[in-house]
């Protein structure tokens, strides 16, 4: 099943999304590829988009772009969730300049991520609309990274356009956009991905999800990073898939709405992180959804963060009354930097469970002879050669051993922009006696016939509600939040409690402070929520000298964590958010 195309492949053969777009109207299909549920006005509104159409505003884009850019020209694509952000994702394609789809800058947080972004990537161009490009050209707003960009906006008349438009060569090894991986508060990292590599990953997400001619996928993802704008967005539209999306916050505020527009829709393809799914359990009233039929979802895919079995057990007694089936999970594994997807479930048989024996390790830390239910992952994608290592002599291991994930795939991108660093770590590496190259995960797990079983997280990571913080970003922000902290003596984590994941921060206190604890935790606290949006759980006082190091100096985390879980910290004080 995982190797076989359902839909046509005919597409895939394209060099770019350009000109899958042309074979779709040059052969007069009829399928509307994308529609947007708008609920800015209160109530729903469907606004829809024909291949056509696509074209032109493309056409009209790529002029613009051409008159102000170069081949190759880095492009900041800010947009509400919506149809014109994926015309300008094709405008780009038109004029041969590569795409960075980036967050609007709602709060402080993303303005700063926005920021770090165009200086990484020397954008040269941004494209908007006028309310967005309005507010970012205040004072206080526009920083030298974003003046020096020139802001264009897309949504007033560009009508004649389309006829300066000169059609570039955009060969398959060219880039096609810059994923920039999603959560961090430090410098993003922006994972090439070229044509070839979107292709190759469209097709597989095709053949692994099993599209079927008459599917219907439904979205309210972000369609800036890669779940929501390459797996929901564009591989549907490679499929030649109706897809119907709306924005993140109209699921956020409502997320009744995810499940009423299934139903009302028939869509048979939808799927979110696994927060979602506990969300949904968590605040969707029967009353609200009291005349939905699930029955027509039959594939609920579930990546992007750990899949906890609970979650999906919780969601299926929970839904099960309004028809949901639980072989519809579709448990899934992939990353940016692999474009998306590495393994999928099979389509239709739910999720596979796999039972530990109580003897392997997770994270470096034995798991106290308790065995574990783990969610299988799915059959490792055709075209990917996934091996599993030993972290520190990269040797392969044999199958239902754990170790460290390394993928080799046309998928699998060149490296980040302007990052030699990141890229010498990760990209490019050999295994055992292969000559084949990898790209290191840092994620654990273990094959078993082929199928991948995720056991432990990326070093250190930390999701919450679906979004990735790294704990230097977070140990950075409060370093400078008080003189009476010992700078660089802090420590992010985070805990499991109940199926969620929640942030812990523990801080050694300056050996002569005469501080108040309370209004010194205060600081810490607020320094944390007003950078990232997220209340710690946990906040630990310790004393002078006793963080967790490595022989070499540096902050030992998966020590520290575990020290906390033991009690074995010399705590000052322990405050715990209410909330």
């Amino acid at each position: 099943m995982h190797g076989k195309l359902y839909v046509n492949e005919e597409p895939y053969s394209c060099n770019n999304m350009m000109e899958i777009l042309h074979y779709f109207i040059e052969s007069n299909n009829q399928t509307v590829p994308f529609t947007y549920l708008d609920y800015t006005s209160g109530s729903a509104k469907d606004k829809k988009i024909c291949y056509q159409d696509i074209d032109l505003k493309a056409r009209r884009i790529a002029a613009l772009l051409q008159t102000r850019g170069n081949y190759g020209d880095r492009i900041l694509l800010i947009y509400p969730a919506g149809l014109e952000y994926l015309c300008a994702f094709f405008g780009c394609i038109y004029a041969g300049m590569i795409a960075v789809p980036a967050y609007p800058p709602l709060n402080e947080r993303l303005h700063y991520r926005l920021e770090k972004i165009a200086e990484n990537c020397d954008a040269k161009i941004a494209l908007s609309t006028s309310d967005i490009i309005s507010s970012l050209s205040m004072p206080d707003k526009i920083t030298p990274s974003l003046k020096k960009v020139v802001w264009l906006s897309t949504v007033d008349s560009l009508d004649g356009f389309e006829h300066l438009w000169r059609q570039s060569n955009v060969a398959r090894e060219d880039i096609a956009f810059l994923q920039y991986t999603s959560g961090s508060t430090g410098m993003p990292k922006g994972v090439k991905v070229s044509h070839k590599n979107l292709l190759h990953n469209l097709s597989a997400i095709a053949a692994s999800l099993h599209f079927m001619p008459d599917d219907h996928h439904f979205s309210w993802l972000p369609p800036y990073h890669d779940m929501g704008f390459v797996g929901a967005l564009l591989g549907s539209f490679a499929a030649s898939i109706p897809v119907t999306f709306m924005a993140p916050a109209s699921f956020l505020r409502k997320p009744a709405r995810w499940l009423q527009e299934i139903s009302k829709r028939k869509c048979t393809i939808s799927g979110a992180p696994n927060f979602a799914y506990e969300l949904c359990v968590e605040r969707i009233n029967d009353n609200e959804i009291e005349n939905i039929d699930l029955s027509c979802w039959q594939l609920a895919y579930s990546g992007a963060e750990p899949v906890r079995l609970k979650t999906l057990e919780k969601f299926s007694q929970r839904f099960n009354p309004f028809n949901f089936n639980e072989k519809s999970f579709y448990p899934c594994y992939g990353m940016a930097e692999t474009t998306l997807l590495v393994s999928g479930s099979e389509r239709n048989q739910g999720a596979k469970i796999y039972s530990t024996d109580g003897n392997m390790q997770f994270n470096d830390e034995p798991e106290n002879n308790e065995s574990k239910q783990l969610v299988n992952c799915g059959k490792v994608a055709v075209g990917f050669d996934v091996k599993i290592v030993d972290p520190e002599t990269l040797s392969i291991i044999p199958d239902e051993r754990v170790g460290e994930i390394l993928i080799a795939s046309d998928s699998v991108s060149s490296g980040y922009w302007q990052d030699k660093e990141k890229n010498a770590e990760s990209f490019n590496i050999t295994a055992g006696n292969s000559n084949t190259k990898y790209f290191r995960t840092g994620d654990l797990g273990l094959l078993k016939e082929g199928e991948l079983i995720l056991c432990g997280r990326k070093k250190d990571l930390i999701i919450i509600n679906g979004v990735n913080f790294y704990p230097h970003d977070i140990e950075d922000i409060v370093s400078n939040c008080s003189p009476d902290i010992r700078k660089g003596c802090g420590i992010a984590f985070s805990i499991d409690i109940n199926d969620e994941e929640h942030l812990v921060f523990v801080q050694e206190v300056n050996p002569n402070s005469s501080a108040d604890f309370d209004g010194l935790i205060s600081s810490i606290s607020q320094a944390i929520l007003s950078k990232i949006l997220i209340n710690p759980k946990y906040i630990v006082l310790i004393k002078n000298g006793t963080i967790p190091k490595t022989t070499s100096g540096k902050l030992s985390r998966r020590p520290c964590r575990k020290k906390y879980l033991e009690n074995g910290l010399d705590i000052i004080k322990v405050w715990e958010s209410r909330f």
